[in-house]
Order: structure tokens, then C-alpha cells, then sequence
């Protein structure tokens, strides 16, 4: 614990280190130093835009498996997208999802034209 009291603008620079040294260790090449760095501008900017951070991390972690995934998926299916919602369980969550994505939506549309109204 005595680790989270020492002052982080000594912590970081640490950090920053150990990360160009790993990234130099993969490969001994500066193309992995540069991409780290690039990939830590992009992150910073994120971070002061307030983009969520995790959850872009999260994506890129997951998208192959979830890309073979649906491959295999569309294999077995013969291509067919109606066997995602072939059983009534499997319907109902599409249905959900779709519901919780289109709500945001749907309350931006709504409140466009509530000030459209308003101001006209």
C-alpha cells in the first residue's frame, strides 16, 4: 500500500519506461516503440475527450473472437441471419437489444423536435 502513496508524477514517468523497454524487448525494433507511444496519444486524447477508454480496449480485445464467432455462427446457419432469432428466448433478447439501442435514439429524435417546434 505504501506503493499508492508515492506521487504520480514519479509513478508515470516509470511507467512510460518500463513500457517503451517492453516494447522495444518484443521484437528489438522502434516500430513497436512508435506504435506504442501512437497508441498512447490516441488513448490520452480519448482520455480528454471523455471517450471510454476501457471499453475501446475491451473492442479491440475482443473483435476477432467475436468475428469468428459470427463466421462459424453464419456457417452452420447456410448463411441465414434468421437463426439468431429462430427460438422465442433468442427473439426477446434480440428484441431487448434492439429496444435499449434505439431508445437513445429515439429520445435525441424526440427532443430535435421538440426544439424544431419551439423555435418555429
Amino acid at each position: 500500500m505504501l506503493l499508492l502513496r508515492v506521487p504520480r508524477d514519479l509513478v508515470m514517468p516509470a511507467i512510460l519506461v518500463f513500457c517503451i523497454v517492453g516494447a522495444f524487448a518484443i521484437t528489438n525494433s522502434m516500430f513497436r516503440v512508435l506504435t506504442m507511444l501512437i497508441f498512447g496519444l490516441v488513448g490520452y486524447l480519448m482520455e480528454e475527450n471523455a471517450f471510454p477508454i476501457p471499453l475501446a480496449i475491451l473492442g479491440m480485445v475482443l473483435s476477432r473472437m467475436v468475428e469468428e464467432q459470427f463466421m462459424v455462427s453464419m456457417i452452420k446457419a447456410e448463411g441465414s441471419v434468421m437463426a439468431f432469432v429462430d427460438r422465442p428466448s433468442a427473439a426477446l433478447r434480440g428484441l431487448l437489444t434492439i429496444v435499449v439501442w434505439g431508445r437513445p435514439v429515439v429520445q435525441s429524435l424526440r427532443g430535435r423536435i421538440a426544439s424544431v417546434r419551439t423555435v418555429g
